[in-house]
């Protein structure tokens, strides 16, 4: 028997595979960012008068913690309304005198974008040096996400536009996305804005962050994702387990499918209706998001025509999810309702020891993929 440990939350939880019937175990193996490294890149990111904190990731407070260390230029941190008790206790502990929301809600116009008349956030336009910092994650709508998309995503009217752009291709691929060029063509109109984007794995730490202008900068973190976060798929398996990644990988349903299991069924998965597939996810803060929540009340049932979908919150996972889950025996082991699980069709277990017979049955010998985190690696074929 071999003994598997996976991220489930803020805990581990283990489970046990017949040694014949195990593939392999998938999982990256990059290297934390030094501290003497971390403070180094820190100072690239001086200049700024202003930071807007769009994560509360560990990786992201280590980078902030950096940043306002080496940058005593800052004088005000500027926070979504999720993010005030962590701006308000940053701004202490580093003497920061201003702390104030950011309205994403009051836009400026920037002209033309994408062909189409566009608005800002006014206090991105306005700004006279602001520094933007955020975690990067995969995400079906923009790919790997960045401070631009995660700006566009605070506003709904701008969301939506990046939706539209971006509906017909879902899930996206990680640097193939139209939302994701369309938030960057956006926030690349405010030339007093600059990014720093950090990379992270919640088993490890911080990997790696990048700093500049917005466009250049995700670019580079595109390209590290790939490169430190890659490991070879030799042929796609029929039996998969794989874990979310943890903390914020799987604190609901809706970030859980977002983050880690249209990388597994794109990427890993055989695409059969045979094939069967276990997901670990804590989902101690339930569905997530309004599309999920609709529809397993049945208040919305997706249509056919996706050009017609209004966007709300969560509808980049709910669409590719209805589109892609009749092609896999789907099982779950995570804290929501089974009422909630059986709504999506997901064959709900009651511990992790159970999730190697929900995908091989006794006495079988078919061999099981497992993939500890999902969220953070990327798959590549042999050539």
């Amino acid at each position: 028997m071999t003994e598997i440990w996976v991220q489930y939350g803020n805990v581990e939880v283990s489970f046990d595979i017949k040694q014949e019937n195990l593939a392999q175990i998938i999982e990256p193996q990059p290297q934390k960012l030094p501290q003497e490294e971390l403070d180094k890149k820190a100072l690239e990111s001086s200049g700024a008068d202003a930071i807007l904190i769009l994560s509360q990731s560990a990786g992201t407070q280590k980078v902030l913690e950096a940043v306002l260390s080496k940058n005593k230029g800052i004088t005000r941190i500027l926070h979504p309304k999720n993010l005030g008790a962590l701006a308000r206790r940053k701004a202490q502990e580093f003497i920061v005198p201003n702390v104030e929301p950011f309205n994403s809600e009051s836009l400026s116009e920037v002209g033309v974008v994408d062909g189409a008349p566009s608005k800002v956030p006014f206090q991105l336009k306005e700004s006279s040096n602001l520094l933007i910092i955020a975690s990067v994650r995969y995400d079906p709508l923009f790919g790997l996400t960045s401070a631009a998309s995660e700006v566009a995503s605070l506003n709904a009217e701008l969301k939506s536009e990046a939706f539209k752009r971006s509906v017909e291709e879902l899930p996206c691929g990680i640097s193939r996305s139209n939302a994701s060029w369309y938030s960057t063509r956006l926030l690349q109109t405010c030339p007093n804005v600059s990014v720093i984007e950090v990379v992270e794995k919640s088993s490890v730490g911080l990997l790696n962050f990048f700093t500049g202008e917005p466009e250049a900068t995700h670019a580079k973190v595109v390209d590290f994702w790939k490169n430190a976060l890659s490991v070879n798929i030799p042929t796609r398996y029929e039996r998969v387990v794989f874990g979310s990644g943890g903390r914020e990988n799987d604190s609901s349903l809706n970030e859980a499918l977002a983050r880690s299991f249209f990388n597994v069924v794109t990427n890993v998965a055989l695409n059969d209706s045979q094939a069967k597939i276990c997901m670990l996810a804590e989902c101690s803060q339930g569905l997530g998001s309004e599309a999920l929540l609709r529809y397993a009340t049945g208040r919305y049932v997706p249509g056919t025509n996706l050009d017609t979908a209004q966007y709300f919150e969560g509808l980049e996972v709910l669409l590719p999810f209805m589109k892609i889950h009749s092609d896999f025996d789907l099982s779950l082991v995570s804290t929501l309702p089974n009422y909630y699980g059986n709504r999506f069709d997901f064959k709900t277990l009651s511990a992790a020891r159970d999730a190697p017979s929900s995908v091989v049955s006794q006495g079988s010998r078919a061999k099981i993929l497992v993939i500890p985190d999902a969220s953070a690696t990327y798959f590549t074929e042999a050539a």
